[in-house]
C-alpha cells in the first residue's frame, strides 16, 4: 500500500507540473478530424515504471453536463515499456444513448459490455515519448457536439491510446451523466462518515501492530478522514486541546471563581474568551464554510478511541518481527500525534450526530447465542462511557449499526432494549421485493418487540462497494468519482417521480485517496439530483414497507459467526480472569476491554490475527496472576522440636491491591506439624509482606511443605505450589526418651526371633563341617588304597587286603 501511495504521489506530482510544462491545445470538436499536439515530456522520477498505469486520468469537466456545458477530459500518457514511443494518438468514444440500467453501468466499468461507436476528440501527440517518461494531455469537447440523444442519464465515454505502429497503450472507460431538460424528485441521500477500524490492541499495553501511529498522523488514514469529514480546516500538530484558564491575581470573588470557564475553547472569539489563553486551533477554510457542509453522521468504534488515547499516553508494545517461537515485542515511545488526533476529535465532532457501535464491535448473535449475554451488555455500557470520557459528549443511543450490517431478532431486540429504535442494516437484511423493477429507499419500518415500530436504514451494496474502491492507485480517484456520481444519477432516472432516500455508508474500515472523498462530498452537494440530509432527520413511512421485505439473517452471515472454537478459548480466558479479579482487593475487572477485544466481529474473517490476540490475552492474564506470589525460600533446618518459618508473599502488580489467603501443608504431618498462622491478609501495590508459621517436627528427618494462594472461595489462583523441604535434626529430651524406649520396645520383640534363627544357621553350619570331614576321608583312604594294590601288582599275586596289614589298621590307614 505504501508502494502504490509513493507512485500515486509521483503521478500526482506529474499532474500538477505537466499541464505547466506543456502547451496544450483544445482539442477539436467530436467531428473534426485529428490535430497534433506538440508538447514536451518529463522523466518520472521512479524505480520501475511498469508499476504505473500506461493511460490515466486526471480530470473529467463537466461531472454533470449541461446542454451549453464543454467537456474536458485530462490524463496522463506515461511510456512503461523499454522504447521510446512515437505518435501517440489518446481518442475519445462515446454512445449519443444513454445506458439503461445499473446492470449496464456495471458491464461498461468492467469492459464487458458494447464499447460506445461514436467518435469524439482526439489528439496526436508529436514528441517522443522515451521509456520512463510521462506526457499530459487534454480533450475538450462541447455537449451540444456530443448530441446526446437521450434526454437526463448516464452515457458511457472510453478513452483509448495507442502509437502511431498501432500498439495499444491502455482504454479507460468513465461516464459523464447528461440532464436534459427533464424535471425530477430528488433523491435524498445521508452520509455516515466511520471513523474505524478492527481492535489494534490485545492486552491493554500491547498493540497488534505499530500501524495506528501512523493512521492518525495528518495524512493517515484516521486523519485524513477526520479533517475531510470535518469539513472546517486542517489538523494542527500543535493543537492537543484547549489549556486550562489562568486565574486572575485581581480575581478574589468567589462569583467570579464559579462563572469562570475552566477549560479555553480554540474556536471561540475573543469576547467570549477574555479570561483565557489557548492553542492555536485548527484554521478553518475558506470553502467549504462551517455554516454550509455536507451534514454527515460521524459513526466511532469506543475501542478505537480507546486504542488511540492509549497510544498517547505512555510508552507502549506491539507484536512485530515475528519469529519461530512467537512474535517479538517492540518499545515504542508515546505518540503525541494520537494527543492531536483526539483533541480535533473532540472539536470536530462537538456538534453533529454521532453513532457508537458496542466496544470494539461484538459479533452479538454468536454472544447472545453462546450465553455471554453479560459480556455484551458490557460491551454496550463501556462504549457509552468511553464516548463520553473520550469525546465529551454522548452519543445517539437511538442509532445501532450491527456488525456488517445484519442481524437476527436476538440481537434487534438485544439492542432496542439498550434503546435502539433505527438501525443501520446491510440490503441483504432487508431486500428488495423481487418484482421491484427500480433500487429502493434505504429507509423502511422495521417491527420491534412489544408491537412498538423502529425505522431500518438500509445501505445500499452497490454503492458501498463504489465509495470503497481502491483509489489509491494513479488516476483512480477520478474514476471512481465519476463512477459514483453515475450510480447515483441512474438511480434517480429509474423512477424519476418517486421520493427516496439512499444511505452511503462507505465500509467500516474506509480508506479513501483524499480527492476522492472530497470529491465524494462535492459531487453531493453540487449534483442536481441529489440533496443532501442528516441521518437523523430520516423518517419512514408505510409506502416505504412496500419496497422491501421483512427482517432476514442471511445463512451465510450465520455460518460466518465466531467460531465455536473461538468462543470457548474466549470462556477459558474469561474463567482466568475471574480467577485474578476475585483476588483485587477494589471492584476491578483490567481485562475486561481485552476480553471485550477477543469477542469482536472483526475475527469472523481474520481467524490468523484472532488466533494472535487470543494467544496474546491468555499470555498477558497468565503474566498477571503470576505477578501475586510466594517468594521461594531456601532449604529449612529445624534444629529443635519447634521452630518458625517466615513466608514472604508479594504483590508485584503496580497498580492493584490484593487480598489473597496463604494455604501450607506437609507431605509428612507425623514428623511435621503446622501451628496456627495468619491466612488471610492485603497487599498493597508492588508491595509485600511476610507470614511467620509455627512448625513443629517429632521425628528427625526431611519433608516438604507446600504453599500456594487462594481467594476467598479457597480457589487457587497460581498453577502450581511453592515448595520448601524443611530437614528436621535437633529434637529435644523428651522427644529423644520416647525414641530411645521405642527402639528398646522393638529390640526386645525382635531378640527371641533373632536368637532362633542364629541357632539354626549355627546348626546347619556344623552339620555342613561334618559332612565335608568325612567327605575329605573317603577321598584319601581311596587314594591310599590304590597305591598298595600297585605294590602287591609288583611282588605277589593279587589277594584281599587285609585290616592289620602292615601292622595299620584301615582307620589308621584312612587318617
Amino acid at each position: 500500500m505504501r508502494r502504490i501511495a509513493h507512485l500515486g504521489v509521483v503521478v500526482a506530482t506529474a499532474f500538477a507540473v505537466l499541464p505547466a510544462l506543456t502547451p496544450l491545445q483544445p482539442s477539436p470538436p467530436a467531428q473534426a478530424v485529428t490535430e497534433s499536439m506538440p508538447g514536451a515530456a518529463t522523466i518520472l522520477p521512479v524505480d520501475d515504471v511498469r508499476e504505473l498505469p500506461s493511460l490515466a486520468l486526471s480530470d473529467i469537466t463537466s461531472v454533470v453536463a449541461k446542454k451549453k456545458d464543454t467537456v474536458t477530459v485530462k490524463g496522463l500518457v506515461t511510456n512503461t515499456t523499454d522504447a521510446t514511443l512515437d505518435g501517440i494518438t489518446v481518442r475519445l468514444r462515446y454512445n449519443p444513448y444513454p445506458l439503461t440500467g445499473r446492470d449496464a453501468l456495471d458491464r461498461h466499468a468492467d469492459g464487458a459490455g458494447p464499447e460506445p461507436y461514436a467518435s469524439g476528440p482526439s489528439t496526436t501527440i508529436d514528441t517522443p515519448l522515451p521509456p520512463g517518461s510521462a506526457i499530459s494531455f487534454t480533450l475538450r469537447t462541447t455537449v451540444k457536439d456530443l448530441d446526446f440523444q437521450g434526454g437526463f442519464g448516464v452515457y458511457p465515454l472510453t478513452i483509448s491510446a495507442a502509437t502511431e505502429s498501432g500498439d495499444d497503450l491502455g482504454t479507460l472507460r468513465t461516464f459523464v451523466v447528461y440532464t436534459g431538460a427533464e424535471k425530477m424528485t430528488k433523491l435524498q441521500v445521508a452520509w455516515v462518515w466511520p471513523l474505524m477500524d478492527r481492535p489494534q490492541r490485545a492486552d491493554d499495553d500491547t498493540y497488534l501492530t505499530a500501524d495506528l501511529a501512523a493512521e492518525i498522523t495528518k495524512d493517515g488514514r484516521l486523519g485524513r478522514l477526520l479533517t475531510i469529514g470535518a469539513q472546517d480546516g486542517e489538523i494542527d500538530s500543535t493543537y492537543t486541546g484547549p489549556t486550562p484558564q489562568p486565574e486572575e491575581e485581581d480575581a478574589v470573588t468567589d462569583l467570579a471563581d464559579a462563572t469562570a470557564s475552566p477549560l479555553g475553547d480554540p474556536s471561540a472569539s475573543p469576547a467570549t474568551t477574555v479570561e483565557t489563553e489557548t492553542q492555536p486551533g485548527p484554521t478553518p477554510e475558506d470553502t467549504p464554510s462551517p455554516a454550509d457542509p455536507v451534514p454527515i453522521t460521524w459513526a466511532v468504534d469506543p475501542a478505537l478511541l480507546d486504542d488511540i488515547h492509549r497510544l498517547g499516553e505512555g510508552s507502549y508494545w506491539s507484536l512485530t518481527n515475528a519469529t519461530e517461537s512467537g512474535p517479538v515485542l517492540e518499545e515504542h515511545e508515546a505518540s503525541v500525534d494520537a494527543q492531536v488526533w483526539l483533541a480535533h476529535a473532540r472539536l470536530w465532532l462537538a456538534e453533529d450526530p454521532l453513532l457508537a457501535v458496542p466496544y470494539a464491535n461484538p459479533d452479538l448473535p454468536a454472544l447472545l447465542d453462546a450465553d455471554l449475554s453479560g459480556d455484551a451488555e458490557t460491551a454496550v455500557e463501556l462504549g457509552r462511557s468511553t464516548v463520553a470520557e473520550l469525546l465529551g459528549r454522548e452519543a445517539d443511543t437511538e442509532l445501532a449499526w450491527p456488525a456488517n450490517g445484519v442481524m437476527d431478532e436476538a440481537t434487534r431486540d438485544f439492542l432496542n432494549s439498550h434503546g435502539a429504535t433505527t438501525f443501520l442494516l446491510d440490503e441483504s437484511a432487508m431486500p428488495a421485493k423481487n418484482w421491484l423493477g427500480h433500487t429502493p429507499g434505504g429507509v423502511a419500518p422495521l417491527p420491534l418487540a412489544g408491537g412498538e415500530e423502529g425505522t431500518a436504514l438500509v445501505v445500499d451494496r452497490g454503492l458501498t462497494r463504489i465509495l470503497g474502491a481502491n483509489t489509491h492507485t494513479p488516476g483512480a480517484s477520478t474514476l471512481a468519482t465519476q463512477r459514483f456520481v453515475a450510480e447515483t444519477a441512474m438511480i434517480a432516472a429509474e423512477a424519476p417521480d418517486k421520493r427516496r432516500t439512499l444511505i452511503l455508508a462507505p465500509p467500516q474500515d474506509w480508506d479513501p485517496d483524499p480527492a476522492y472523498a472530497t470529491g465524494l462530498l462535492d459531487a453531493t452537494e453540487q449534483a442536481p439530483w441529489l440533496s443532501a440530509v442528516p441521518l437523523t432527520s430520516v423518517d419512514a413511512d408505510a409506502a416505504d414497507a412496500e419496497d422491501r421485505q421483512g427482517l432476514t439473517y442471511p445463512k451465510k452471515a450465520a455460518e460466518a459467526e465466531l467460531s465455536a472454537d473461538h468462543v470457548e478459548r474466549i470462556r477459558k480466558i474469561r474463567r482466568q480472569v475471574r480467577l485474578f479479579n476475585s483476588v483485587l482487593t477494589e471492584d476491578a475487572d483490567p481485562f475486561r476491554p481485552a476480553v471485550l477485544r477477543l469477542e469482536s466481529a472483526w475475527w469472523r474473517e481474520d481467524t490468523e490475527v484472532a488466533e494472535a490476540i487470543l494467544d496474546r490475552v491468555d499470555q498477558a492474564v497468565q503474566e498477571h496472576k503470576a505477578k501475586i506470589h510466594v517468594i521461594p525460600g531456601d532449604p529449612i533446618t529445624l534444629a529443635s522440636k519447634n521452630g518458625t518459618l517466615g513466608v514472604m508473599v508479594a504483590n508485584d502488580l503496580s497498580d492493584h491491591s490484593v487480598t489473597v489467603h496463604l494455604s501450607i501443608f506437609s507431605e509428612n504431618s507425623e514428623r511435621l506439624s503446622i501451628g496456627d498462622y495468619t491466612k488471610s491478609m492485603e497487599i498493597g501495590p508492588g508491595g509485600k509482606t511476610t507470614v511467620y508459621v509455627p512448625l513443629s517436627a517429632t521425628v528427625n528427618g526431611r519433608t516438604v511443605l507446600h504453599l500456594s494462594l487462594h481467594n476467598a472461595d479457597g480457589e487457587p489462583i497460581t498453577d502450581e505450589p511453592t515448595t520448601i523441604p524443611v530437614n528436621a535434626t535437633g529434637l529435644g529430651s523428651g522427644a529423644l526418651l520416647i525414641s530411645g524406649i521405642a527402639a528398646l520396645v522393638l529390640v526386645v520383640a525382635l531378640a527371641p526371633r533373632a536368637v532362633r534363627k542364629w541357632r539354626r544357621d549355627q546348626a546347619r553350619k556344623t552339620q555342613a563341617a561334618i559332612d565335608a570331614t568325612a567327605a575329605a576321608q573317603e577321598d584319601s583312604l581311596a587314594a591310599v588304597t590304590g597305591e598298595r594294590a600297585d605294590d602287591t601288582d609288583s611282588h605277589s599275586p593279587p589277594g584281599p587286603v587285609k585290616p592289620d596289614q602292615d601292622g595299620e589298621s584301615a582307620e589308621e590307614a584312612r587318617s
